[in-house]
């Protein structure tokens, strides 16, 4: 092989990797910045009890609360008669979740923690 095809072979090849360095690092960029914009979002977490007395009533929940928009997570407890909730506030309230599962038919009273009071 002749010295120039060397280095013409070596000057592709370092385009090809800095090309694919790039690559790298753009995918990086915006990987930490999809991190980044979900770490921002708020979580918060609210209990409620409600008139869930059987496994079939807590079925009913089950079928239909992970549907409401900005609920992450939810657990049904019947022998405690609650039902807690970790959702997005940006994307609904504590009222819009205790309006849903009184149209399950259980009409729900917020569990209070130190510092807030009792609503319905």
């Amino acid at each position: 092989m002749k010295p120039s095809m060397k280095f013409f072979n070596s000057v592709k090849q370092a385009k090809f990797l800095s090309v694919v360095l790039a690559a790298v690092i753009i995918c990086s960029a915006i990987g930490a910045g999809a991190q980044e914009k979900k770490m921002d979002k708020q979580i918060a977490e609210v209990t409620f009890t409600a008139n869930i007395h059987c496994n079939n009533c807590k079925k009913k929940c089950d079928a239909n609360l992970g549907y409401i928009k900005g609920v992450k997570k939810f657990k049904v407890t019947v022998e405690d008669k609650t039902i807690w909730f970790q959702y997005d506030p940006s994307k609904v309230s504590e009222q819009q979740l205790a309006n849903e599962l009184a149209k399950l038919g259980y009409p729900a009273t917020k569990v209070e923690t130190a510092g807030n009071k009792e609503t319905k």
